[in-house]
């Protein structure tokens, strides 16, 4: 029988959750049944590969907001993929991937990223942008005492509205955020898998969501406004010092948690992508001209070429304004006429990650700025980043 490719129905929940916890586990079924049973969740966002009434392989993608400066655009975070041990090498994740990033694009999404199987997702055009965030790391007995005043409860169902947008302006520490939803929110607080909580103090108020996986113990999406708020989210995650914990650290806790705990780099990054670069920078536009109108020299103007190789982006730039975009044909010699060379799998990183043009031209052979280099540091410089994730990485 031919194998379809389609979004799921209501009959395939079952089926769903059963391969996902044969493949990925019982918590994470029980999660997607959450999911897939919520009347505000869109089925679209959720594809199966089926052989009649079996299901093969399934993939999501869930709402998310990307935000550059002070511009905001739809992307999208790829979750539960998961492929019967008997089906792996058919290229159902392929054919299901091609399916999410069509509708993606449908809905105006410009991004997608996800947390996978290494090196994995670059089959499908995904890169290493963007560094998970580090952590703070507590032994048994190493977590600070709860500060006076302080204590720490679940979230309420009424306070999962104020915990999101706490989570996103939180986020604006940050010169790319890459965020959740209400949504996402509300299904944390809804699994058997995480507790979103809220510690409450004489200075305000911290917001945090603990998952616990067999012996460890995670502190992720911590808002801390104080060091006390920051020691009252580790002293309950950690039940009173007894666990060990660990806590992913964000720019925006940065200042709080390091106040407790040395900070431990993670080396490991996200995956991101996009379907079309030239597109991405077209809604990037108002940042690029702002960056262009701060650099110290003004007198900067031209016609600017950045060569994919395959694929070109030709632009003005001149007077604090940068663009329209241009998507033009290959230009595999770029430095020879005057403009830049990046390679495809290292646009994403360009624009949004934290080495900067100049960065990842000290690294990749393939990216080189040639005469354009004053420009391409002015409009690309290193970037700090905070990227939500529905699972640990």
């Amino acid at each position: 029988m031919e194998i379809e490719i389609r979004t799921a129905r209501a009959e395939d929940v079952d089926g769903i959750a059963e391969l996902i916890g044969d493949r990925i586990g019982d918590e994470d079924a029980a999660e997607a049944e959450i999911a897939l049973s919520d009347p505000n969740f869109d089925n679209n966002r959720w594809f199966v590969a089926t052989d009649g009434e079996a299901i093969l392989s399934t993939a999501a993608i869930f709402p998310g907001q990307l935000r550059f400066g002070g511009t905001a655009m739809l992307a999208g975070a790829i979750e539960f993929v998961a492929t019967r041990e008997s089906a792996e090498g058919r290229g159902l994740v392929r054919r299901l991937l091609d399916e999410i990033h069509g509708t993606a694009s449908g809905r105006g999404e410009m991004l997608q990223w996800i947390v996978g199987i290494t090196y994995f997702y670059r089959r499908f055009g995904y890169e290493y942008a963007i560094p998970v965030d580090g952590m703070h790391l507590f032994g048994a007995g190493q977590a600070p005492q709860m500060p006076a005043g302080w204590s720490v409860r679940l979230a309420a169902d009424d306070e999962i509205a104020k915990i999101s947008k706490a989570q996103d302006s939180f986020a604006g520490a940050a010169d790319v955020a890459i965020t959740g939803t209400k949504w996402s929110w509300d299904m944390y607080h809804r699994s058997p898998n995480y507790q979103v909580v809220v510690a409450e103090g004489p200075r305000g108020h911290g917001y945090g969501r603990i998952y616990v996986w067999e012996d460890d113990r995670y502190l992720t999406d911590v808002v801390a406004p104080s060091a006390e708020a920051a020691a009252a989210l580790v002293n309950s995650a950690s039940e009173d010092g007894e666990r060990d914990l660990s806590v992913m650290s964000r720019l925006g806790a940065r200042r709080s948690l390091d106040t407790i705990a040395p900070w431990t780099p993670s080396h490991d990054a996200y995956y991101l992508r996009t379907a079309d670069p030239v597109a991405l920078l077209e809604v990037l536009r108002p940042e690029l001209s702002r960056r262009l109108k701060a650099a110290p020299d003004d007198g900067l103007e031209g016609d600017a070429l950045i060569s994919l190789y395959g694929s070109s982006i030709r632009f003005k730039y001149g007077s604090g304004r940068v663009g329209p975009m241009r998507r033009e044909g290959a230009v595999p010699g770029p430095i020879s006429e005057g403009g830049s060379g990046v390679a495809p799998d290292q646009i994403v990183s360009l624009i949004l990650g934290p080495l900067g043009a100049a960065g990842l031209a000290e690294l990749h052979p393939d990216v080189n700025l040639g005469e354009q280099e004053e420009l391409m540091q002015i409009l690309f410089p290193p970037q700090t980043c905070d990227v939500h994730s529905w699972v640990v990485p």
